[in-house]
């Protein structure tokens, strides 16, 4: 079986679930390694309801298909999911009933840091996720297996420069707040002005001078132990989890 660019190979129990319940017309075909195995009645269940069939797949072929170790022994075949381009950001936006919290990710290059993101993100029900269409990793099938389904929940936005969607949000209301080591605030202590754009930079060099720039607030997290800096992950979870919890 080839890799097709029109289609997507996703593994995972729980991210494969969760792409029944969210477009089953989607799902051209399911491989399982053990069709009698209790743990996937849930997605045997959902796709009987789709009438979509399940095949048997070896351990070893979905690894070499998925390029994934930890997929679990099921493997979906579906239709690329559709992205949302810069030019339709905008309005895209403004059509969601509750827009309070963007994330845009500067430059993010590991797949298991964006998985992650989209899954505090679908946590949180922030309105999407703005990630560049170069320098950043695609949204291949580590993404979608760590991101365990929300990869198919949460918007992702691909846009050429980040500055410019920066400015773009401004001039549409939006306050943008950059996570930086250099920031003078600390996130706890912040008050923050809906809605928010938050930026957080590249793994191994943070937000770059043009875009903190263009903050109207920086901010940071106070690291009181021996450590000096946390995974990106981490870290949005730790200002997502703080923001959420002041605006609402």
């Amino acid at each position: 079986m080839k890799k097709n660019s029109s289609k997507d190979n996703i593994v995972g129990i729980h991210a494969v679930r969760i792409l029944l319940k969210v477009r089953p017309f989607d799902v051209y075909e399911i491989y399982l390694s053990d069709k009698s195995s209790s743990k996937f009645d849930a997605i045997s269940n959902e796709a009987k309801k789709n009438n979509i069939t399940i095949q048997k797949m070896s351990n070893d072929k979905i690894y070499e298909i998925s390029n994934v170790k930890s997929h679990q022994g099921v493997l979906a075949i579906a239709k690329k999911k559709t992205e949302i381009i810069e030019k339709d950001m905008i309005s895209f936006i403004k059509s969601q009933h509750e827009n309070q919290i963007l994330l845009i990710l500067d430059e993010v290059s590991d797949p298991r840091n964006l998985g992650a993101c989209l899954r505090i993100c679908d946590a949180y029900n922030i309105s999407a996720v703005i990630i560049k269409d170069h320098d950043s990793v695609n949204l291949n099938e580590t993404v979608k297996k760590v991101a365990a389904g929300s990869a198919e929940t949460i918007p992702v936005i691909r846009v050429k420069n980040i500055s410019r969607v920066l400015d773009m949000l401004k001039k549409n209301d939006y306050w943008i707040y950059g996570a930086s080591d250099k920031a003078s605030n600390d996130v706890n202590q912040l008050s923050f002005k809906t809605p928010i754009a938050l930026i957080i930079g590249g793994e191994s060099n943070g937000l770059r001078k043009k875009t903190l720039e263009s903050c109207d607030y920086t901010l940071k997290i106070n690291m009181n132990g021996v450590v000096e800096s946390l995974n990106m992950a981490v870290a949005t979870g730790i200002l997502i989890n703080t923001i959420y919890s002041k605006i609402k």
